[in-house]
């Protein structure tokens, strides 16, 4: 296997992984914080709405930036926005810091997926990013069960729809 290609893996592990970590501390932030769960849970949703407004804006605009130095960068600024997390000491200290790590997140995985892309061999096509991306926790359990109850409702649905005359 390519580095490089391990390389991008352990960073879209960790941007990955980086909300679900928080999640699981929420109670410890909390009482270090002097909040409430809840008010502390704030620190998951900057970091996911962050991520999620500035990917895209961020994939448009740099499309023509060196991908090392983007890479770099938004590792860079990753690193500090959880850094600024672990030693703030107020609430609103921390959300902001959140959304710098989400940030970060932004600029690296859009990023990271084209890097990888032109890493791996044209025969393979993109297996090895549907493999990688296949098991992110991206979106929790329960959404992908959902989905697939969805998708299944709309199936009967679609299916049974001629004979009840609906079609």
């Amino acid at each position: 296997m390519d580095r490089r290609l391990l390389v991008l893996a352990v960073g879209m592990f960790a941007v990955g992984t980086d909300n679900f970590v928080i999640a699981g501390i929420l109670p410890s932030i909390s009482m270090s914080l002097n909040t409430s769960a809840s008010a502390a849970g704030q620190m998951v949703s900057i970091y996911a709405l962050s991520f999620a407004i500035l990917a895209p804006v961020i994939a448009a605009l740099a499309g023509g930036w060196s991908r090392k130095f983007l890479l770099m960068s938004a590792l860079g600024i990753f690193v500090v926005g959880n850094a600024l997390s672990a030693v703030a000491t107020d609430l609103n200290t921390v959300l902001v810091s959140r959304a710098l790590a989400g940030l970060g997140a932004a600029m690296f995985a859009p990023t990271a997926l084209g890097a990888a892309a032109s890493l791996v061999a044209h025969e393979k096509g993109g297996a090895p990013l549907q493999s990688s991306q296949r098991d992110l926790p991206v979106q929790p359990h329960w959404e992908r069960r959902s989905a697939r109850l969805s998708e299944a409702w709309a199936g009967g649905v679609a299916h049974s729809g001629p004979s009840l005359g609906l079609a």
